[in-house]
C-alpha cells in the first residue's frame, strides 16, 4: 500500500509556472486585474506588447489571459470600453464647468488631446491595436461616449439658436474624427505646442460649423 496521498487529478505544476493557473484546472483569473496589468505594461512599454509579457505582467499563463479576457481583439475592445468611460466621465465634467458653450468646446477639445497625450500608448492601442476588422469596431468604442459629449451641448445651443438640431449626432462624430487626426497628428509629432493646437482645432470647429451664428 502506497504511503503517499492519493493524487487529486490535477496536472502537476510546471517550474515558473504560476501556482492556481495550470493548463489542467480551468482558473480564471480576476478580469479587472488582468485589464489592470494590461494597461500598466502598455504604459511601460508601449503598445507593441504581446499577450504573452501582458500574461507575465499578470503573473498569469497566458490560457488564464485567454479564459479571463480574450485575445488580442477582445483585449482591445475591453481596454477601449475602460478608456472610453474615463473620457467620457472627464470630458463631461470639463464641459459642464463651462461657463459658455464656446468654452465648453475648447474644454472637450483640450481634455480629449490632454487625455490622449497622458495615455499616448494605450490610445494608440486601443485604435489600432486590433488585428481584424474589429478595428472599425474598437475605434467606434472609444468614439461612442466623446461623441455624446459633442451631440449634447451642439442639439442644446442649436435648438435655442432656433437652428436644426437634429445634425447633431453626424455632427458630433465629424469633429470627433477630425479631432481624432488631429490628435494622432500630435501624438506622431509632439514637438508642437498642444495649447496652440487646441485654440486651433478648437476654431475651426466653431466657426466651421457657424455655431456663433447658430446656422
Amino acid at each position: 500500500m502506497s504511503r503517499h496521498a492519493p493524487s487529486s487529478g490535477a496536472a502537476p505544476r510546471r517550474p515558473g509556472r504560476p501556482a492556481g493557473r495550470t493548463a489542467a484546472d480551468g482558473a480564471i483569473a480576476d478580469r479587472e486585474v488582468l485589464l489592470a496589468a494590461a494597461e500598466m505594461l502598455i504604459r511601460a512599454k508601449g503598445p507593441d506588447v504581446s499577450l504573452q509579457a501582458i500574461a507575465a505582467e499578470a503573473g498569469v499563463t497566458k490560457p488564464s489571459l485567454y479564459r479571463g479576457v480574450g485575445d488580442r481583439d477582445a483585449l482591445v475592445m475591453a481596454l477601449a470600453e475602460r478608456l472610453a468611460a474615463r473620457m467620457s466621465e472627464s470630458l463631461s465634467r470639463l464641459v459642464a464647468e463651462a461657463p459658455a458653450p464656446r468654452q465648453g468646446l475648447r474644454n472637450l477639445v483640450a481634455g480629449y488631446l490632454q487625455l490622449a497625450a497622458r495615455e499616448r500608448h494605450l490610445y494608440l492601442f486601443v485604435t489600432a491595436g486590433g488585428a481584424r476588422e474589429d478595428r472599425v469596431r474598437q475605434s467606434l468604442r472609444l468614439a461612442d461616449g466623446a461623441a455624446g459629449q459633442f451631440a449634447e451641448p451642439i442639439a442644446a445651443y442649436r435648438a435655442a439658436q432656433g437652428a436644426d438640431a437634429e445634425v447633431a449626432t453626424v455632427w458630433s462624430y465629424g469633429l470627433l474624427g477630425a479631432l481624432h487626426f488631429v490628435t494622432l497628428w500630435w501624438l506622431r509629432e509632439p514637438t508642437g505646442d498642444m495649447e496652440r493646437v487646441i485654440e486651433q482645432i478648437s476654431e475651426l470647429l466653431w466657426s466651421g460649423l457657424g455655431l456663433e451664428k447658430g446656422l
